[in-house]
C-alpha cells in the first residue's frame, strides 16, 4: 500500500476507534471514613484503571474477589489496574486503619 494512502486512511479512521482504556478509568478520592464515589461501575473483560488519591492520611483499597489490595498514601495518585472476569456486585474497602470510623470505609464495585 502506498504510504501516503495508508496515512490518509489512518487519519480518517482513527477517530472511529473506541478508546477502551479511557472507558474504564475511574477516579476515587479517599478521605477518613469514606470514598468518593462509593459506587463504581466497570465492564467485565475490559481493563479497569482505578486512580486513587488520598487527601489526608494513608488509606488502603481492596477488592477480595479480584485479588486487589494496595496502600494509598497521601499525595500523588495510586493507580490500580485489573481485568474483571465476572459480573456482579463486589465490596471494596480500606485495608489500612485510618481513623475511628475505618471499618465504615467501603463501597460497591458493579461489574456489568
Amino acid at each position: 500500500m502506498n504510504p501516503r494512502r495508508f496515512l490518509t486512511a489512518l487519519l480518517l479512521f482513527l477517530p472511529l476507534l473506541p478508546l477502551s482504556s479511557a472507558h474504564n478509568t475511574i477516579e476515587i478520592v479517599c478521605r477518613k471514613s469514606y470514598y468518593t464515589p462509593d459506587k463504581i461501575v466497570i465492564s467485565k473483560g475490559e481493563l479497569a484503571r482505578i486512580v486513587l488519591t488520598s487527601q489526608d492520611v494513608t488509606h488502603g483499597f481492596a477488592i477480595d474477589e479480584f485479588d486487589v489490595a494496595r496502600e494509598v498514601p497521601a499525595g500523588p495518585p495510586t493507580v490500580i489496574e485489573f481485568t474483571p472476569d465476572r459480573a456482579g456486585e463486589f465490596r471494596f474497602y480500606c485495608v489500612v486503619r485510618c481513623g475511628r470510623d475505618h471499618l465504615k470505609m467501603q463501597g460497591t464495585l458493579v461489574v456489568e
